[in-house]
């Protein structure tokens, strides 16, 4: 869902996007073996996420919320840049 979420907002235009993904089952299939080993499939399909966000022109950084709120805390933010 969160790889939809960010090519529909990459498809009309949104001057900036945020999602906390929280499902990686199957996400980080075009992501290098050496990246899921070494840093684990939630990082490597958020890296790859943000290469996508990056190739639409977006500038894009990652943020969290307290681990308290919950574990998978990451936020993936895109701002579309001119």
């Amino acid at each position: 869902l969160t790889d939809q979420v960010l090519e529909l907002g990459v498809d009309l235009g949104a001057c900036g996007l945020a999602t906390m993904p929280c499902c990686y089952t199957g996400t980080s299939k075009d992501t290098p073996y050496g990246i899921k080993r070494a840093l684990g499939v939630s990082w490597a399909a958020d890296i790859r996420r943000s290469f996508f966000l990056t190739e639409k022109g977006y500038h894009t950084d990652f943020a969290t919320i307290p681990s308290e709120i919950t574990p998978m805390n990451r936020i993936i933010v895109g701002e579309l840049r001119d």
